[in-house]
């Protein structure tokens, strides 16, 4: 599957930069699912995988799992967390 980063015709340029586990991960479009953001973040160098668990961390609220298929709207700065499937943390 291939990441949806292109921009639509007619639209300005858009680039949102997110975090995942701590590092900076650029899309070029407002709209993923919750793989797109895992395989841009694998694309971009993080060392995770596409069967990593992934969450939104919200402030001092619990974390939001997103899944595989989950549609995201992108905000600039947002924050997620991508964790191996065994891990307890």
């Amino acid at each position: 599957m291939q990441v949806d980063t292109a921009n639509k015709p007619g639209k300005p340029p858009v680039s949102i930069t997110v975090m995942v586990n701590e590092r900076p991960v650029t899309f070029a479009d407002r709209k993923t699912t919750g793989l797109g953001i895992k395989q841009a973040a694998i694309h971009q160098g993080l060392p995770i995988q596409e069967d990593f668990v992934l969450f939104e961390v919200r402030g001092n609220a619990p974390l939001k799992q997103i899944g595989n298929s989950e549609r995201v709207n992108l905000r600039e700065n947002q924050v997620f967390r991508a964790v191996a499937p065994d891990d307890n943390s």
